[in-house]
């Protein structure tokens, strides 16, 4: 039984001691250790680590770029019965003084490449907070190491800290028995096995990240972390999959987008590809179609979920090239052991087909809360509304969403993102979805400029075409599908790339400064 994220990686080094089973690999640096030198390291470093004074229940963060060395530290704190916090090398000061503020983390474990910025940054968080150099650690690999590791289900993995509304980020508590929860479900839904070379695009702050690091680790596959020199460059991932035959991809989709507008995939580009899944944002229908034409060898699946549900509670898997008139892809129906309901605008919670409202989800793998915010986390999980009898948590997500008649999910939205503009309320997600069905727009973003003089609050546009279009070209054909109110007063047009987050996601508020 296992109930705790480190012992898929024991496991996997009885099975494949000499098997690769992390790989970084770019222009400067090649990479790689095996599952058996894995899991000597890390219990090596985990008793490290206790001797510093980490025991039970302690957040550790980690700062530095991907690497070896990163999965190396996340894999020592859990070993040592801790959390693990990932810090995002390029976030800003005040953002990290934040976080420790919240964790109370007295340990950062950095590697040779940030350890300079990190001495000057964490130094000025006071005098107890702790600096530990992994790329420095040596160790007896003859001798026998074995952390005390006491670790249950319930305990805490990671805080993965999200943006909040106030300012101040949002630490979002996963347990090991939420991501076990997850992961053995993935694993045999999706077929994967030792013989799979696992991709890791996300950041490892994403939770993205989770799904490629334990499905690697509890199937003994390979893990190929993907460059950041990679990820800047996108014309050169599609090459990079090739070259590392990566036979599962998880992205973001707007990175399946970016590879489509480079025109140089070919449908014998990647052959070893598998399967790629999609999640943490909108999955365009005419991106969908695109890819399962070009390469009908490869499974699809559009997943949902936010990072308080431990990555994704639904799933979609798509069994043919959706047509021309399909408006959106199905976030699907709820992953094993969670459910999902639609909260009416009646107060009611269902799971009936024609119920629209917001998306609350129910499960093992529903976050603990936030840390440190109880007035946040009993504002978001709340005991469900059908009984008393025990502690029962709903995540409220503040997404909009709506059951079709097929009994499948359809993702309609934000809740907060929703805008009322000359009287009527509007989603702009629903402008977008329309915008992208016309074959010579690439990427569509609708923004909202709201100003104390209604009448000079307006919707906008970004967009990037394929082609050179005319704004009144773009209103004609927006008018046959949308009301004239929905229609954007303001277009403008991108030629490069499109502002993003670190995630990689659309960053809105940068896209609105555009206007």
């Amino acid at each position: 039984m296992v109930n705790a994220v480190q012992q898929y990686l024991t496991e996997s080094a009885k099975r494949f001691p000499h098997k690769i089973a992390v790989k970084y690999h770019d222009d400067e640096v090649n990479e790689s250790i095996s599952w058996q030198d894995l899991d000597n390291f890390t219990d090596a470093f985990a008793c490290h680590l206790q001797a510093c004074g980490v025991t039970k229940g302690d957040m550790v963060a980690f700062y530095m770029p991907k690497s070896v060395g990163a999965i190396k530290s996340l894999l020592s704190v859990v070993k040592a019965s801790a959390a693990y916090i990932p810090l995002d090398y390029n976030t800003p000061e005040n953002r990290l003084a934040a976080i420790f503020k919240e964790s109370h983390a007295k340990i950062v474990i950095v590697n040779q490449y940030s350890i300079y910025r990190a001495s000057e940054i964490f130094s000025k968080f006071g005098p107890d907070i702790k600096i530990i150099n992994v790329d420095a650690f040596k160790f007896d690999s003859s001798l026998p190491h074995r952390p005390v590791d006491d670790t249950i289900s319930v305990d805490l993995a990671y805080v993965l800290f999200t943006s909040g509304s106030t300012g101040t980020p949002k630490g979002v508590m996963i347990s090991h028995g939420a991501i076990i929860d997850y992961i053995d479900w993935c694993v045999e839904v999706y077929g994967l096995d030792a013989g799979d070379q696992i991709a890791n695009h996300a950041p490892l702050y994403f939770d993205n990240s989770t799904f490629d690091i334990y499905t690697a680790m509890k199937t003994g596959a390979t893990l190929h972390l993907v460059p950041e020199s990679v990820n800047m460059m996108i014309p050169r991932l599609a090459s990079w999959l090739r070259e590392e035959a990566i036979s599962v991809f998880f992205c973001v989709p707007s990175v399946l987008s970016m590879l489509q507008q480079t025109k140089r995939l070919q449908a014998d580009m990647l052959p070893a590809m598998k399967q790629i899944l999609c999640a943490g944002e909108v999955l365009p229908v005419a991106v969908l179609r695109y890819w399962m034409t070009l390469f009908p060898h490869i499974r699809f699946t559009n997943m949902y979920g936010p990072t308080e549900i431990t990555v994704d509670c639904s799933y979609h898997i798509i069994d043919a090239v959706p047509d021309t008139e399909q408006k959106s892809v199905p976030i699907g129906r709820p992953r094993a052991n969670m459910e999902m309901y639609i909260f009416t605008d009646e107060g009611v919670l269902s799971r009936q087909p024609g119920s629209s409202g917001e998306l609350w989800v129910r499960g093992l793998s529903v976050a603990c809360g936030y840390l440190g915010n109880p007035i946040k986390t009993n504002e978001s999980f709340v005991q469900n509304p059908s009984h008393n009898n025990f502690s029962d948590l709903l995540y409220k997500t503040g997404d909009l969403a709506f059951i079709g008649e097929d009994n499948l999910f359809y993702y309609a939205g934000r809740k907060d993102s929703q805008i009322k503009h000359m009287g009527y309320r509007i989603e702009p997600g629903e402008i977008e979805a329309n915008t992208l069905r016309l074959d010579y727009i690439e990427e569509a973003v609708a923004i909202y400029k709201c100003v104390s003089d209604e009448t000079a609050s307006f919707i906008g546009m970004a967009l990037k075409t394929s082609r050179p279009v005319e704004t009144r070209e773009l209103r004609n054909a927006l008018a046959a599908v949308l009301p004239k109110y929905m229609i954007p007063a303001r277009f403008i047009f991108i030629e490069e790339t499109f502002p993003r987050t670190a995630n990689g996601k659309y960053d809105r508020k940068a896209i609105a400064a555009l206007f």
